[in-house]
């Protein structure tokens, strides 16, 4: 079985990492004629180095290539690897498959809905068209299959898978915390990219509320993105100690160990958030804004909490609360842990993928 993966980007988001843990789950399984197109820029992700995928980056910005061009390299790639299936992993790569695919046969199956935002203009148009040429379309959250309106017989649910093997990366919380120079006795962190699409705002807002009333948490904005230098400059000198702005980091499970508790506020609806799934598997609690997928793996009050009004009041009130109640927060940690045992490990997202291309090959 040989596969072509295309990606608009392989940068720090949540579908390049869903990918680069299904290739490695794939390794694992024995499966390495893997093909990876990446269209813009480089690789966030280094680990994918590490595997046996073939990587061809197109570097189309910084090349300026046009349409034309991108279409014939990527046609030529394809052609040269002779896959049976072709992924896409974004709308964008999505499209230029489409213009590739009458000249070369193979099976081609997209995966571009990570969250339940309804797609308009030219990405609108690009999912309509998915949804009658391709075999499958993927999905990490029933609601994204609801939101892209893909038709029943071709939509695929298949949830995001968290690598086990990270559970060996232990660390001493009384060492990492001092790396960080944390010197309180809770930790609350936020960790996404700095995108209008998440809701910062909410979480910083909260952050300076409770920094008023109390200085025994200290609040990691965890990220990097376009709008981290606007925030950055929201925390005074004298809240910096309490509400630290860490930018991008490669010790994000070292980080999640040593929280308490998490939060992701949104500005629209999320799939199956990477950040949320990561941060319960260590038993960590989240709360999280109530849309989307969300509610398919928080239960409120159960394994965390669902953010139904965002407001920076009602979220610095839920944060707290959480905080104050060590009993309850402890087990909903225990059961945030064991929802991801139960639905949301790798060999299990890596073993619904096989069945898949075997179904679909056959």
């Amino acid at each position: 079985m040989r596969i072509s993966y295309i990606l608009d980007t392989f940068g720090g988001g949540g579908k390049e990492r869903r990918c680069l843990q299904l290739i490695q789950g794939l390794n694992h399984m024995g499966i390495t004629d893997i093909q990876v197109i990446v269209i813009d820029n480089g690789v966030s992700y280094h680990e994918l180095y590490d595997t046996t995928a073939k990587i061809e980056i197109l570097g189309r910005k910084d090349k300026k290539l046009g349409q034309l061009q991108t279409i014939c390299i990527m046609y030529k790639l394809i052609k040269g690897f002779k896959p049976d299936i072709v992924q896409a992993w974004g709308l964008m790569s999505a499209g230029f498959v489409l213009l590739v695919k009458p000249f070369i046969k193979f099976k081609f199956l997209a995966s571009y809905v990570a969250d339940c935002d309804i797609p308009n203009g030219l990405e609108g148009i690009v999912n309509l068209i998915c949804n009658r040429v391709c075999i499958r379309i993927i999905s990490n959250s029933r609601a994204g299959l609801l939101a892209y309106k893909t038709p029943a017989f071709k939509s695929v649910l298949i949830y995001n898978g968290y690598n086990e093997a990270r559970f060996n990366n232990i660390v001493d919380h009384e060492s990492k915390k001092e790396q960080l120079a944390i010197n309180t006795k809770y930790v609350v962190a936020m960790v996404a990219s700095f995108w209008q699409n998440k809701d910062w705002q909410c979480f910083i807002d909260a952050a300076k509320i409770i920094i008023e009333r109390r200085q025994d948490i200290t609040f990691l904005a965890v990220g990097k993105g376009p709008q981290w230098e606007h925030y950055n400059r929201q925390v005074r000198d004298k809240e910096r100690e309490y509400l630290r702005m860490i930018g991008r980091r490669d010790d994000v499970d070292e980080i999640y160990q040593i929280c308490d508790l998490t939060v992701l506020t949104s500005n629209h609806g999320e799939g199956i958030s990477n950040s949320i799934m990561e941060s319960m598997a260590w038993g960590v609690p989240v709360i999280a804004t109530n849309k989307g997928g969300t509610p398919e793996i928080i239960e409120d009050d159960i394994n965390g909490k669902l953010i139904n009004e965002q407001t920076s009041d009602t979220v610095s009130c839920m944060i707290a609360s959480l905080i104050d109640d060590p009993i309850k927060l402890a087990q909903m940690g225990k059961n945030a842990a064991n929802t991801v045992k139960r639905k949301f490990l790798l060999h299990r997202m890596t073993e619904d993928y096989i069945n898949l291309y075997k179904e679909i090959c056959k």
